[in-house]
């Protein structure tokens, strides 16, 4: 309980503090991405695999970060991930996998959570990214330099959209 309060004022904090230049390059100069989202069941592997793979093959080096809730009671996964204990009680991550990621200066940071929450929301409030992406949510446009509104709602035409805008971002 503690450490959720803590998570939440931090969150403030850092989005106040946060000093990080957020002047993004146009897309064809940018060199990493980060893929953040929490694990769920509307996103499938493939999906999620089709847009890495597109970055990729346009020489990007994408890094990415899920959020694995343990309410979902699933394994841990094969890939950087983080939960609710990664949480100390000073309202600190305490997985370094976490601290780097959100330290990582990334050319665009890529939120694909349909709906934020705290934890993701922190790590996007405390990032270093020159450019942070998401989807359009009402009262969340100070985590994002650039927010998207899906034409509908499947996730799939989401990260389309997401590729799409992206590979327009243009200097000047």
């Amino acid at each position: 309980m503690i450490r959720k309060l803590l998570l939440k004022i931090k969150t403030a904090l850092a989005l106040k503090k946060n000093d990080a230049i957020r002047v993004s390059d146009a897309y064809k100069e940018a060199k990493k991405i980060g893929l953040l989202y929490t694990l769920d069941d509307n996103r499938s592997d493939e999906t999620l695999a089709e847009i890495i793979t597109k970055f990729e093959s346009d020489q990007k080096e994408v890094s990415t970060m899920t959020f694995v809730p343990k309410a979902a009671k699933r394994p841990d996964p094969d890939y950087a991930f983080f939960n609710e204990k990664d949480l100390n009680a000073k309202g600190n991550w305490s997985k370094v996998a976490v601290s780097d990621f959100k330290n990582e200066p990334f050319d665009f940071l890529v939120s694909l959570d349909w709906n934020q929450n705290k934890y993701t929301q922190n790590i996007l409030a405390g990032s270093k990214a020159k450019c942070r992406v998401g989807r359009y949510e009402e009262g969340k446009d100070q985590y994002f330099e650039m927010m998207i509104i899906p034409e509908d709602d499947k996730y799939a035409s989401y990260l389309t959209q997401v590729y799409h805008y992206l590979t327009n971002v243009r200097n000047g």
